[in-house]
């Protein structure tokens, strides 16, 4: 029966070699998002950034109106009344960042 041998830094490599990966695939979202993403002034474009923190990441705009230009809304506007008043007009959803997220990627792997 052989021994087995526990080889040093593999630990340390695996890690490395996993933070690259993620590195890369949230470049790889992040650019996508900003490819999707619908042009008219060109601010939502240009607000779109990333960060990694450890191993969670982060991926959208800091924008007030990125999620209704992502999922839609319905027009309304404020009345004299001070109330809110719907139209029955609703804007579709133009969506960038979930269409990122879900495609299918080759991250450097054998395919």
């Amino acid at each position: 029966m052989a021994e087995y041998r526990e080889e040093p830094g593999w630990k340390e490599r695996i890690n490395a070699d996993v933070q690259t990966m993620f590195s890369k695939l949230v470049g790889e979202i992040h650019d996508d998002a900003k490819r999707l993403a619908p042009v008219d002034t060109g601010h939502l474009r240009e607000s779109i950034d990333s960060e990694i923190n450890g191993e969670t990441a982060r991926i959208g705009s800091n924008l007030n109106y990125a999620l209704f230009v992502e999922e839609g809304h319905r027009v309304a506007y404020r009345g004299a009344d001070g109330e809110v008043h719907y139209t029955g007009e609703v804007v579709p959803p133009q969506p960038f960042l979930r269409p990122s997220l879900y495609r299918i990627r080759n991250l450097g792997g054998e395919a």
